[in-house]
């Protein structure tokens, strides 16, 4: 059984980890940590959780607990999931993995010198409609052009910064359309 924790009592976390989780039976969302404990206490009530932490700290010194769910405000995926690979968890990170290259490679070097899954939280590899497309694809011979549009809401609260963070929208964004993070 691979026990989780989720770093912070997000509304991301419930859609993104602990309702796809259920429908896994090798896998458990069994704690939360917050800066409050009264916070992790009630969102580990809400949602089935076993243990509730008031630090991130605590929760990663669980042994019990296997992997990390980092869904922390953007600023804080890069030092917090180094910590997690400090303490020996497996980490899915939200995007952005990191705010900047040299993050995302020191994050990278740490990960891969621990033996540990560090993953960013790209879901769509995973979906059965990508996994369909892909043996459709190959069911239909060698691509020769790919052609694409996208489109997408962006609120203003979503490039408001907040923790010296830029919002959750444009680092994503960044990095599907120029391949790289900006700065």
């Amino acid at each position: 059984m691979l026990r989780i924790g989720t770093l912070g009592s997000s509304r991301i976390s419930a859609p993104a980890l602990i309702e796809p989780a259920d429908s896994v039976p090798e896998v458990t969302v069994a704690a939360v940590a917050a800066r409050d404990l009264a916070r992790a206490e009630a969102y580990a009530l809400r949602h089935g959780l076993e243990r509730a932490y008031g630090s991130y700290e605590e929760l990663l010194a669980d042994p019990d607990i296997d992997a990390v769910y980092n869904p922390l405000p953007n600023s804080l995926h890069g030092p917090w999931t180094l910590r997690a690979i400090e303490a020996g968890k497996h980490v899915l990170c939200e995007k952005p993995f990191a705010s900047n290259a040299d993050e995302a490679a020191q994050v990278a070097r740490a990960a891969s010198a621990s033996g540990l899954v560090v993953m960013e939280a790209m879901h769509y590899r995973y979906h059965p409609l990508i996994q369909r497309l892909t043996e459709v694809v190959g069911e239909l011979g060698p691509v020769r052009h790919i052609q694409a549009w996208t489109s997408f809401a962006i609120f203003a609260t979503a490039l408001t910064p907040r923790s010296g963070s830029v919002g959750c929208a444009v680092l994503p964004i960044a990095v599907i359309f120029h391949a790289e993070i900006p700065g």
